[in-house]
């Protein structure tokens, strides 16, 4: 198992952002990239954040290429097993569960193989944040179904604007 992490740079919102836009992020000769995710604050409680990748041309690939399962822990009620979804055009719930008074969160994205042009690429994700209502937390996996080489991530918030930032390392 690989644990040397090499970091390669970070970005930040500068504000709540409809999108999170981090491009040319890979590309630099590891199997392995870990994107770890401040959540600052939000619009407004509630909402959900979802995960694109951008092509070796830099377009956001927004076409039904995701396939993706995952599950919503929360400290306020019952668990939630219904987040999955085969040729969608996001993976999600990268994070569920925001709050307007900077409470925060965080959240690690791992992705894997995304400078192979001859393999999909992969992601397992896991967040932490915290609403009026409660702890909420994510565990998801998911996978671009185009073997294609992956330059960028966009971070999508779902019916929320948010401000966040991201340190992008490659893991040897």
């Amino acid at each position: 198992m690989s644990t040397n992490l090499q970091f390669l740079e970070e970005i930040n919102s500068a504000g709540e952002v409809t999108a999170f836009d981090m491009n040319n992020i890979f590309d630099k000769g590891y199997d392995q990239y870990n994107i770890y995710v401040n959540l600052e604050d939000s619009s407004t409680n509630g909402g959900y954040m979802g995960l694109r990748f951008f092509d070796s041309t830099n377009t956001i690939i927004s076409g039904n290429e995701y396939d993706w399962s995952g599950q919503q822990l929360k400290s306020y009620s019952g668990f939630d097993n219904s987040w999955q979804a085969q040729n969608n055009s996001q993976i999600a719930p990268i994070v569920v569960g925001t709050n307007d008074d900077f409470r925060g969160g965080g959240a690690l994205i791992r992705v894997f193989s995304p400078d192979n042009s001859s393999s999909y690429t992969f992601i397992t994700a896991q967040s932490a944040t915290y609403m009026d209502s409660g702890m909420d937390g994510t565990k998801t996996i998911g996978v671009h179904t185009v073997a294609e080489k992956i330059t960028g991530v966009r971070l999508d918030p779902q019916s929320v604007n948010m401000s966040l930032s991201a340190s992008i390392y490659g893991v040897e």
